[in-house]
């Protein structure tokens, strides 16, 4: 794949970044926790924070041929030195071309620019833990049937530096 353009967010891109959540169901999300990331993306398009326990969000989409390919961002925990991961997606039929890869790099700069005492954190399921496990998460905690019957929720950790 060519080049690949990380850019901040815009409410504009909120029916492409939808569609990349839909084409991850039922494997990488449920269809209930769609409400939950048509949340974030409410907070996104109106400039607020949107979850009770962060103190700043960050979302970004990934680009190719002026096509929306993917979706990510973080948010810092208000009481916390932790910048959780959240949302991160590529469109289903472009898995495992370097699109998530660049997302990823692209959060940890942004956070190591923006807030560099922070560990980095996040949940995700037995499907992509071992992606994560590349970048230097660790599993932290596994809870099964945590997201619906079948779907194991892992917490993992990655220190910045």
């Amino acid at each position: 794949m060519s080049t690949i353009t990380i850019r901040e967010y815009k409410p504009s891109d909120r029916t492409a970044c939808i569609e990349i959540f839909k084409s991850n169901i039922p494997k990488f999300f449920t269809s209930e926790e769609l409400a939950y990331f048509e949340t974030w993306l409410n907070g996104q398009d109106e400039g607020k924070v949107a979850y009770d326990n962060a103190k700043a969000e960050y979302y970004y989409v990934a680009e190719h041929d002026n096509k929306i390919t993917g979706c990510g961002g973080f948010y810092i925990a208000r009481e916390e030195s932790v910048a959780r991961m959240a949302w991160g997606m590529v469109a289903n039929s472009l898995h495992k071309k370097g699109i998530g890869k660049e997302l990823l790099v692209h959060r940890f700069k942004s956070i190591e620019a923006l807030h560099p005492d922070c560990v980095i954190s996040l949940d995700t399921s037995q499907h992509t833990f071992q992606f994560f496990e590349k970048f230097g998460f660790v599993t932290t905690k596994v809870q099964k049937d945590f997201y619906t019957q079948g779907m194991d929720r892992y917490d993992m950790e990655r220190r910045i530096s």
